[in-house]
């Protein structure tokens, strides 16, 4: 009985060593586990998108996949309708649940890959803080945001946001030549990745990335269109195909809560007076954004890799929530950006609190119709007014000890 005990006890004192020796490798495997785990019973759902979109768009390619790349049908990008051209070579039948699960599945590879750079990007500026680093991996893969818009709703905006993860964490790795190439790759996929183009220039203004490397992103944009040219696509189909985008949806905005929510539900409203708002809001938007790039121009000498994360984590936020015509889902690069930031200012966790907190009201109205008192209009002014509050907190993190110097007698204290 004694030997058996003692053994035991031995065993006992074993895993508890190991455990307590890799105890962040067993927590990081554990959570991308759950992270599966969580999405599985999500991927039942058939969303209208499914349905009206990516569903006729498999099922065209399997009839004919030459004569769709060669068509504008689709108003994304041919980039992503190459990677449903891959599924179809499974021979998925357009009815199966497993084309849902295929067409889920890619995004949900994409938000996993993005956490895993979450933690190499955490472990380049954290070093040896083990416990933010698991924490920044585990939002990464729990934020309700991402799992809900890949494994539950089916949409792609983990692809496009994977390479401007990688994007950054280039810039970080002081690496531009590659940060181009990536963030080219992401351009390529969704219109919406331009959010991070203001921290490309800036860079390159603070002589830390090339200009002939920025060149890169419309040259590698048109090498790939060349298969969907090749399959007969118009060239200036492919190149003006985010123009077309920008005019599909003419309201001010689709379920994002952004500051155009507190005028009025640009859905329901006189479309006639839409049709001369949106356009003049397009100019505004860019006017904002602009300005914003501009003081951080001249507030920025030097630029950490912290300010990095703190800088593109404002655009990200400030760009969806000044622009018109945006979707609940454009906060996406937010949401991660969020992440990021939080990690390296755990103090400041509120911002990213109020910013993530602002943008679920999107989702909230959008896949389950929860209408705060009964009015539709009203989570999406609250979740507009936590984007707001947290893009004061965070400007004034910002910009917080900076100097605009915009001649050399004057200077401005931010």
């Amino acid at each position: 009985m004694e030997k058996i005990s003692t053994f035991f006890r031995k065993v006992s004192s074993a895993v508890i060593g190991f455990i307590q020796k890799y105890w962040f490798w067993i927590s990081l495997a554990l959570v991308f586990v759950l992270a599966v785990l969580i999405r599985i019973p999500l991927m039942t759902k058939l969303s209208g998108d499914y349905y009206n979109f990516i569903k006729p768009w498999y099922a065209a390619i399997v009839e004919d996949p030459k004569a769709f790349l060669a068509s504008d049908e689709a108003d994304y990008t041919p980039t992503y309708m190459y990677l449903l051209t891959l599924i179809s070579l499974f021979k998925v039948d357009v009815e199966s649940l497993t084309l849902l699960y295929l067409v889920k599945s890619i995004s949900m590879v994409f938000e996993l890959g993005t956490a895993i750079l979450i933690f190499f990007i955490l472990k380049t500026i954290l070093k040896k803080n083990d416990v933010i680093t698991l924490l920044g991996v585990f939002l990464a893969l729990f934020l309700p945001q991402v799992f809900l818009n890949s494994a539950f709703w089916g949409q792609c905006d983990a692809i496009y946001t994977f390479f401007i993860v990688l994007s950054l964490f280039f810039v970080l790795k002081e690496k531009s030549l590659w940060a181009s190439v990536a963030f080219a790759f992401s351009f390529a996929f969704k219109l919406q990745s331009i959010f991070f183009l203001p921290v490309l220039i800036l860079l390159w203004f603070k002589h830390k990335c090339k200009l002939y490397f920025l060149l890169l992103v419309p040259v590698i944009y048109i090498v790939l269109m060349i298969p969907a040219m090749a399959c007969g696509r118009n060239f200036m189909s492919c190149v003006f195909v985010y123009f077309d985008q920008t005019e599909e949806y003419p309201y001010l905005t689709m379920n994002a809560p952004s500051v155009y929510i507190y005028m009025y539900r640009s859905i329901v409203t006189n479309q006639s007076v839409v049709e001369h708002l949106v356009p003049a809001a397009k100019y505004f938007g860019f006017a904002l954004i602009f300005i914003l790039c501009v003081l951080l121009f001249v507030a920025y000498k030097e630029i950490t890799l912290e300010d990095i994360v703190k800088i593109s984590f404002l655009i990200s936020l400030f760009a969806p929530f000044v622009l018109p015509a945006m979707h609940e889902r454009y906060f996406y690069i937010a949401e991660i950006m969020a992440i990021l930031y939080v990690a390296v200012n755990p103090k400041k966790w509120y911002i990213s609190f109020l910013a993530v907190a602002g943008t679920f009201q999107g989702y909230n109205n959008y896949l389950f119709n929860t209408y705060y008192l009964g009015n539709e209009n009203l989570n999406l002014i609250i979740g507009a007014t936590c984007i707001l509050v947290a893009l004061i907190f965070l400007i004034k993190d910002v910009f917080k000890g900076k100097t605009l110097s915009f001649n050399q007698n004057k200077s401005i204290e931010a």
